[in-house]
């Protein structure tokens, strides 16, 4: 995994099931919650909470985004 993506673990009392949130450069991207079953995961982004104190683009490459999904959603099956 490209060491900028960071993934969290988290169990938000909006969620009935385990959710991971997906980071990059410290700042949350997106959440995954399988709440309606394994087959049907959902994917949230989060654009309105964007702080980039440096004004970096979120740019990164797309295998690097899928990778870390992939990592994320194996956690969660796991």
């Amino acid at each position: 995994m490209n060491s900028s993506f960071g993934i969290d673990y988290v169990s938000d009392s909006e969620y009935e099931e385990l959710t991971v949130e997906i980071s990059f450069g410290g700042q949350i991207l997106c959440q995954i919650s399988q709440d309606k079953g394994k087959d049907k995961l959902e994917i949230e982004f989060f654009h309105q909470f964007y702080l980039n104190k440096n004004d970096e683009k979120f740019k990164f490459f797309l295998k690097d985004f899928l990778d870390v999904v992939n990592e994320a959603i194996s956690d969660l099956w796991g």
